[in-house]
């Protein structure tokens, strides 16, 4: 088997299940209300800040479901004792995992579009306030998708599938993530609160939201949070790549240690 026929096979197994559509929905209705409820005292509704806001709470309730998708992708066939059969075709361990892995990270970042759909239905539906809601710009909930909930998206997606594809087991993934989060939440609170250095806390958060919830909150005049783009300021592009370049890296190790065979221990 091919990488391609991997991946899709994935891809279509896990679009077909009840759950990826309830996680959308649920999704979708969390990022409705969360610009449905904004005050827009300041701060328009539709704003770069806001957008970018609403965007990383909406995210960090998606890191709760990630797990289920990329732990079943990474370890369903020595749950499901398919194992034997698949591990003894001929499938290059590149294809195998990167197949495996790519469709989850693309279930991932579908998931993820129904942040800007609903941020984009709270305002396309009657009832907002004239003068809450600012002039429309693609641009900022096309950036807030790009920059800040796609790397999320491979970023967290890399852990959960390299958690689970190492130890064989789809829960794993959850206590990947809780471990990842507390380790390097913790290096973040120390860096940012006791040395302090919140240049450097902003580079290790890589939810970003050190950056958007926390920092630009305090140092943004109502003007910018208006009209800056949030997903293009460099601090959050810089930590972007960080991030990314450590997801990458954790997928190198992963690939070097798996191996087609039993889970050992």
């Amino acid at each position: 088997m091919k990488l391609r026929e991997i991946f899709r096979f994935e891809l279509v197994y896990q679009a077909r299940r009840l759950r990826t559509w309830l996680y959308f929905a649920v999704l979708f209705v969390v990022a409705y209300s969360l610009e449905r409820t904004a005050s827009g005292r300041e701060v328009f509704v539709n704003s770069p800040f806001a957008i970018a806001q609403n965007t990383i709470l909406t995210d960090l309730l998606w890191m709760l479901m990630a797990p289920a998708v990329a732990g079943s992708a990474a370890a369903r066939d020595m749950e499901t004792r398919m194992h034997p059969l698949v591990y003894t075709t001929p499938i290059r361990k590149t294809d195998y995992l990167g197949g495996r892995f790519l469709a989850a990270f693309v279930l991932n970042a579908l998931l993820l579009l129904a942040v800007p759909l609903g941020l984009l239905a709270a305002l396309l539906f009657p009832g907002v306030k004239p003068g809450i809601a600012g002039p429309f710009r693609p641009a900022v909930y096309l950036s807030s998708y790009a920059v800040l909930a796609l790397p999320t998206a491979f970023i967290f997606t890399a852990v959960q599938f390299s958690s689970a594809a190492l130890k064989r087991r789809a829960v794993v993934s959850y206590l990947g993530t809780v471990l990842f989060f507390a380790t390097v939440g913790g290096a973040t609170a120390v860096v940012t609160n006791v040395l302090p250095m919140p240049a450097l806390g902003k580079l290790l958060d890589p939810s970003v939201r050190l950056n958007v919830l926390v920092l630009m909150e305090d140092t943004f005049t109502p003007l910018e949070m208006n009209t800056v783009l949030i997903g293009l300021d460099r601090s959050i592009l810089a930590n972007r790549l960080l991030w990314i370049s450590v997801a990458v890296a954790i997928l190198a190790f992963t690939h070097a240690r798996f191996r087609f065979g039993h889970r050992e221990g």
